[in-house]
């Protein structure tokens, strides 16, 4: 009897330890490669940490003293026009000059402030502008027309008129939202947002969160967060009319918030941190307008065992940093970060044969395919950007070659930033794009130990 008692613990401890590996958690806590040596506290960075199944997919470095600027809105002024280049050099404050490509204007058209716009951007206007990329290396910040103003149930757009509603509701809660959104004066007859006089044309998206709260009753709670976002959204084009250039109209959020951007809400259901500061300011955050209730938030308080311990992030962030990535064929990922791209080489390493396959052709194609699926992660990972090539191993068909890319390609599409799968070259090679938000993880990295150097700190990883 006891025996059988003894199973059924023990089957019970599987499925308690199966059912903690399917939530994906968010973890926040010290980075553990940025420790300041001799108890030192200058600047000590912070790491989020996305597990998906217990296996780490994406990173974002921060420091919790910083301010976030991306977002933010200034009123700058033209300084250079880049006709060959097909964009302009916009100073936001005193000789800090952010790059605007013209391609923005027909987006989002610029609301000049000193006259009307004629669909010329000439030197010395002055307009609002959002920083839309930071400065790294040797580029230059990037600035936007295209300003939006986002909350926890929708986002404010300059450009297009028109009011868009997550495709991740079923057709019947749209249908009611639309139907609430007209009867409350936010929407007109057509369904287009209700413009206002002195602010450029606009449109709505109304997020995932505002079905939930439809659900749940809590209408008004969307009425309150749409006046107040309308009111900040017309605040900063009333005051861009009369303050002067190098004004700050809008104030990003912190660190942190700037940090959770790049995990999507969907992603994780459970936030554990192990610093109460971060935690206070997550609490607040649950209340405000980043996360919706169903999330669960956690402070993880074990002097005996520390979280990054826990989950091992330290082993997990020098894989992250490391050149060679195995796979469970036995094959590798070597991957070469240069200034100008990525190059990332496919080799069969230890795989001889896959159990099951009898043709070389086959099982090259598996690998392949498993090569892939790393690939699409690393990208995140590492936060890859810019051009990225791939030589994977010769396939012996076009049509595994076109099975390849289309796998790249589902695969890719869950990845918050933009990522682009151009073709496949005669070479066999794989031409990926994928969009710069954020520094990559090495870059990341390197800006914490220069800056450790600099306070007298060794900085290694």
């Amino acid at each position: 009897m006891s025996r059988a008692i003894e199973h059924n613990s023990i089957r019970q401890d599987r499925e308690t330890e199966r059912r903690e590996r399917e939530v994906n958690r968010l973890l926040i806590t010290s980075c553990p490669t940025g420790e300041m040596p001799g108890g030192q506290d200058h600047d000590p960075p912070m790491i989020a940490a996305l597990l998906k199944q217990y296996r780490l997919t994406a990173l974002q470095i921060f420091s919790s003293r910083r301010q976030s600027r991306l977002g933010t809105v200034y009123l700058g002024k033209v300084k250079k026009i880049l006709k060959n280049l097909n964009a302009c050099f916009v100073e936001i404050t005193d000789r800090e000059q952010c790059f605007l490509h013209m391609d923005e204007l027909e987006k989002a058209p610029p609301f000049l402030t000193g006259r009307t716009y004629d669909g010329r951007l000439l030197e010395g206007d002055e307009l609002p502008v959002q920083l839309d990329r930071e400065a790294v290396k040797t580029k230059q910040a990037a600035v936007t027309t295209h300003i939006t103003l986002q909350g926890k149930y929708f986002v404010f757009a300059v450009g297009a008129v028109r009011t868009g509603i997550s495709k991740k509701l079923d057709a019947s809660l749209r249908s009611q939202i639309t139907e609430f959104l007209r009867h409350a004066g936010i929407t007109d007859i057509d369904g287009h947002p209700v413009q206002e006089e002195g602010v450029p044309p606009f449109g709505l998206v109304v997020r995932t969160q505002a079905g939930q709260a439809m659900e749940q009753g809590e209408e008004d709670k969307l009425l309150g967060e749409y006046a107040e976002l309308r009111q900040r959204f017309t605040a900063v084009f009333s005051q861009g009319r009369h303050r002067t250039c190098y004004s700050c109209l809008y104030e990003a959020g912190t660190a942190l918030e700037e940090a959770l951007i790049s995990f999507l809400p969907d992603e994780y259901q459970e936030i554990v941190t192990d610093i109460p500061q971060i935690y206070e300011e997550l609490q607040s955050l649950f209340s405000d307008r980043i996360f919706t209730g169903t999330k669960r938030l956690r402070l993880y308080q074990d002097d005996a065992l520390s979280l990054d311990k826990l989950y091992g992030l330290e082993g997990r962030l020098q894989e992250a940093l490391g050149k060679t990535v195995w796979l469970r064929s036995g094959a590798n990922l070597v991957i070469e970060q240069t200034e100008s791209l990525t190059a990332v080489d496919v080799n069969t390493g230890k795989c001889v044969k896959l159990s099951g396959e009898q043709t070389p052709e086959e099982t090259m194609r598996r690998v392949n395919l498993e090569a892939a699926v790393e690939v699409a992660r690393q990208l995140r990972l590492r936060n890859l950007s810019g051009i990225i090539i791939v030589d994977f191993i010769n396939l012996a068909t076009l049509a595994q070659e076109e099975e390849l890319l289309q796998k790249l390609r589902e695969l890719t599409k869950e990845d918050p930033v933009t990522v682009q799968i151009v073709d496949m070259t005669p070479l066999g090679l794989v031409e990926i794009t994928r969009r710069k938000v954020f520094p990559s993880l090495r870059e990341q990295m390197g800006a914490y130990r220069r800056r450790d150097k600099k306070t007298g700190a060794d900085g290694s990883i």
